[in-house]
């Protein structure tokens, strides 16, 4: 164990329940942990919390010692902590502090480097001591100790006799992969039979639609499920992880199953839960006729004294904001309402809308639209309505509006709500955002979470519906991290069937094979380049595949610092572009590196490094690259390593604040949180005098200078899309450039055109329809000029659209018989779209996220469908795609080639190489 001291700027926070043994005027033990990164080539070693908050430094005297030790690559692990100290009356955890506090770190590693490591900090005046405590099993020594040279040979030879059985013993364990983990816990989720089990309920007659056997039984669990506890467990069918019993002194406690603890009072109620049945089976339905159901007790709700809140905002994971912001307390209920809020995507408003005049009858259920200049502030107004259906952008906002201190009404805070819905509850899924936390500090008797897919990529993605729910005890984080993550990493046995406990308590899942939808067709269609087509797309394969090689080839690349990543990524897009739509795609850069090209002359590996040394980054460029990021899952803050992708900040086109991040001329992207340190960081980096220099994390030479990364100006799901990677509005326009239709148009004209003949033939019946979707509104744009051309008539739905131009391009689709296509950004089109109508889908090129495709088609095969569905993937033989359908049949994304932190197993660097390995596999 080295002594030490750690020099924080904020008061370190030790882990929520934790006591010391000393008694409550001392604080209990912090646990720290070294946050360095793998190319950082300074003596700093961040600090952070159990918060992952950056909370200070080790000493630098320390620093020197320990830094050489962390970046060699002998697999040296840390365990560091504040001992107890006596605690300071007023203070609190995140408080701005400039202190140094007493730093004790255990170190872990390999047996054969105790010396080295050792010698090492002798070098440095530093001397190991022997730790209070060691975990059970660990073997312990000190090279600094006098005996030590006996105790090492007698350890050793203890280790090679042992190795053996060690070694049949260890190979039963088998990590868990973010996939598995993902498979196994959905496999919880898909696994629940309890739904067959439960009683049925019949809504009221202002629901006019009859609801199917699985939604009537969804209504009966609802409906109990919002009962209070005692009541809930007195119903059919209902689950419960608490569990009275009568302790030694005759008192009844509750006892927790699953976290195997007890306690005198009774757990606060859980009035609500995660409606999670898969896509297409009237989820909304269902929510509808559980809020007319419940029409008298929201009325006598709303005449109730609103209940005050008292838990405090969940504390920031960033700490670079203002005072003001950082202590933002809960905002005093004015009053109760009876109203159902209803927090969605932009998307999904007109979906809502419909389905309220569709299955209600008219005046029973009144809603307004909490959304754009016309939306009603007057809480007394607002409290009217039986539904008030709102977007995650404009919860977001107006928690910032409150932050900055701006005057007006924001009303959405000071009601008491009877109750909250999530629709696409997943979007919360990210704790850190602002999104989130503006969700859970509304007030609510009774709180839904509905999403058909509620864990996308990790079990946090579950805590977070958890902590919406206010489940006791999983809505803290550190409960739910000790109790399921944990055990669920480590391959416990027994946490499988206590997680089933758990989801079971709050949740109803249903597959499809509850309902009676129409037969689905999945087709694979493989075309062929035509010539020219081929001998494009082969220049920049070869130019892809040889830079690959350079890199991987390179030891000094296995980082992937500074740009190399970018151009890789530059690359693919090159070819899936290519594949998409042949150079019709390609923007002015690739069309002149095109015409620079031969088919012996290999573009070199810098050479569309338009941002040389010291030269500013263009507004195109950084958009381009930021838009590559999240293809990838790249797009982290390179300081807080927090996402900032569009899906985790504002839902929808009402911004107030348009700044997602920034990025550096070196491609790093800096939060908004993050933006203020980074600058004064880079800038005292800067020699004296100079408006250029190393930069802070890769040291690239780049001139001073940051590019705001705007939310209007990235693809997204709501908002207008900038297409800096494809074809330009003018070249679009320009048709004297257009090559005509690529081979993947052409062979959509040609289904497209039989569906018109068969419609034709058949006026009796209604036409046949089709819904073609591609990732970018630049491929739909050249799709148009063929469409147009083949005279098919057609309507479009993408990111840049108004709700008023979305629900009218829908109900043009839905009603107009001459409309046989809608064409659909994939981002725009997958969320809360019904897109029945249509029963031949068309997916223009795969995506680096399967589950975006799935949903897309999803919107056609659900609930109201008709018609048997067919749905056609278009696939360019002997060519990039055909590796991305590999990586998909595998159930691997492209995106988990990014670092974004849920591997903790690898250090970054190891990360690092791992990803240009992985990069390297898609062009063999």
């Amino acid at each position: 164990m080295v002594k030490t001291r750690v020099n924080c700027t904020q008061i370190p926070a030790p882990k929520p329940g934790a006591d010391s043994m000393w008694g409550p005027r001392y604080q209990p033990s912090i646990k720290l942990m070294l946050k360095r990164a793998a190319d950082d080539h300074s003596l700093r070693i961040p600090v952070c919390d159990h918060t992952r908050d950056i909370v200070g430094q080790v000493d630098v005297s320390a620093s020197r010692a320990l830094a050489p030790l962390l970046d060699f690559n002998i697999r040296i692990r840390t365990d560091c902590r504040i001992p107890p100290q006596p605690a300071t009356p007023g203070e609190e955890p995140g408080q701005p502090v400039s202190r140094s506090y007493r730093f004790e770190i255990i170190l872990y590693g390999p047996f054969k480097y105790a010396k080295n490591v050792g010698a090492i900090l002798e070098r440095f005046h530093f001397r190991l001591h022997k730790p209070f405590m060691l975990p059970k099993g660990m073997k312990f020594c000190n090279p600094h100790a006098p005996d030590y040279a006996r105790i090492a040979k007698k350890q050793l030879s203890k280790a090679i006799a042992k190795r053996e059985a060690d070694r049949s013993r260890s190979s039963n364990f088998t990590p868990r992969t973010v996939e598995e983990v993902r498979s196994e816990v959905m496999g919880v989720f898909d696994s629940l039979t309890r739904s067959d089990e439960l009683p049925t309920m019949t809504p009221p007659r202002s629901i006019v639609t009859p609801l199917l056997t699985h939604q009537k039984q969804g209504l009966y669990f609802m409906v109990s499920r919002e009962n209070p506890r005692e009541m809930q467990l007195k119903q059919k069918g209902m689950v419960s992880f608490w569990r009275t019993k009568i302790n030694l002194d005759r008192q009844i406690v509750y006892h927790n199953v699953i976290t195997g603890e007890s306690q005198l009072a009774p757990p606060l109620d859980t009035r609500g839960g995660i409606l999670a049945d898969m896509m297409g089976l009237g989820k909304t339905l269902s929510i509808l006729s559980l809020v007319a159901t419940t029409m008298n007790e929201a009325r006598q709700f709303q005449y109730l004294p609103p209940e005050q809140p008292s838990a405090p905002e969940p504390r920031q994971a960033n700490r670079d904001l203002n005072a003001a912001q950082a202590t933002l307390g809960l905002t005093p209920l004015t009053r109760n309402t009876k109203s159902t809020l209803i927090i969605c995507p932009l998307s999904t408003i007109t979906n809502w809308e419909e389905q309220i005049k569709q299955h209600t009858a008219t005046g029973q259920l009144s809603y307004h639209i909490y959304h754009g200049p016309n939306r009603i502030k007057d809480v007394a107004r607002l409290t009217q309505f039986d539904i008030v259906i709102t977007t995650y952008g404009s919860v977001s906002n107006e928690l910032s509006s409150r932050r900055k201190a701006k005057t007006g009404s924001f009303p959405l805070e000071e009601l008491g709500w009877f109750r909250i819905v999530l629709d696409e509850a997943h979007m919360i899924r990210e704790q850190s955002t602002m999104q989130f936390k503006a969700i859970v500090r509304l007030q609510a008797q009774r709180r839904w979470a509905v999403t058909g897919t509620p864990v996308q990529n990790r079990l946090d993605d579950f805590a977070a519906l958890l902590s919406f729910l206010r489940l006791e005890p999983f809505h803290h984080k550190a409960k739910f991290v000790r109790h399921i993550v944990e055990p669920f990493k480590a391959c416990n046995p027994d946490i499988v069937p206590k997680l089933r406990i758990l989801v079971d308590t709050v949740t109803l899942r249903r597959l499809k094979d509850k309902i009676d939808l129409p037969s689905r067709e999945d087709l694979i269609v493989k075309l062929d380049f035509s010539p020219e087509e081929r001998v494009i797309y082969d220049l920049f394969a070869r130019n892809a595949q040889d830079r690959v090689k350079v890199l991987a080839g390179n030891p000094t690349s296995g980082a992937l610092g500074g740009n190399t990543y970018i151009h890789i990524l530059k690359a693919i897009l090159r070819l899936r572009l290519l594949c998409a739509h042949g150079k019709d795609l390609l923007n002015k850069e690739d069309l002149a590196a095109l015409r620079g090209m031969s088919a012996d002359l290999a573009i070199d590996i810098d050479e569309d490094d338009d941002h040389a040394e010291g030269a500013p980054l263009s507004h195109q460029t950084a958009h381009e690259m930021f838009t590559l990021m999240q293809d990838t899952n790249n797009d982290a803050c390179i300081q807080c390593n927090k996402k900032i992708s569009q899906e985790q900040n504002s839902m929808d086109a009402e911004k107030e604040d348009d700044t997602l991040g920034y990025m550096t001329p070196c491609f790093h992207v800096v939060c908004q949180s993050c933006i203020r340190s980074f600058k004064q960081r880079a800038k005292a980096a800067l020699p004296p005098g100079q408006l250029a220099g190393p930069c802070i994390v890769c040291n690239a030479h780049v001139r001073f200078g940051f590019v705001n990364i705007r939310r209007s100006d990235v693809e997204g799901e709501h908002d207008g899309i900038l297409k800096p990677t494809s074809k330009s509005e003018e070249a679009a326009a320009d048709l004297d450039k257009y090559d005509g239709p690529h081979t993947k148009t052409k062979a959509l004209l040609d289904d497209l055109l039989k569906s018109k003949a068969a419609s034709d033939a058949n006026p009796q019946e209604p036409p046949f329809k089709s819904v073609v979707f591609s990732g970018w509104t630049s491929h739909l744009d050249l799709i148009e000029l063929a469409l147009k051309e083949a005279n098919i008539k057609f309507t479009r739905l993408d990111g840049s659209m108004t709700r008023q131009a979305r629900t009218a391009a829908m109900d043009t689709f839905r009603e107009d018989r001459n409309i046989h296509v809608i064409l659909v950004s994939i981002t725009a089109g997958g969320l809360g779209l019904n897109l029945t109508a249509g029963n031949n889908v068309y997916v223009m090129e795969p995506q680096y996220n399967p589950a975006a495709e799935a949903q897309a088609v999803d919107r056609v095969h659900r609930l109201g469908q008709k018609r048997p569905v067919r749905t056609i993937r278009y696939i360019m033989r002997n060519s990039f795609e055909e590796k991305m359908l590999e990586l998909q049949d595998k159930k691997v994304k492209l995106a988990s080639l990014s670092m974004d932190g849920q591997n903790k197993a690898l250090d970054k660097a190891e990360a690092a190489r791992q990803k240009l390995m992985d990069l390297r596999s898609l062009f063999k």
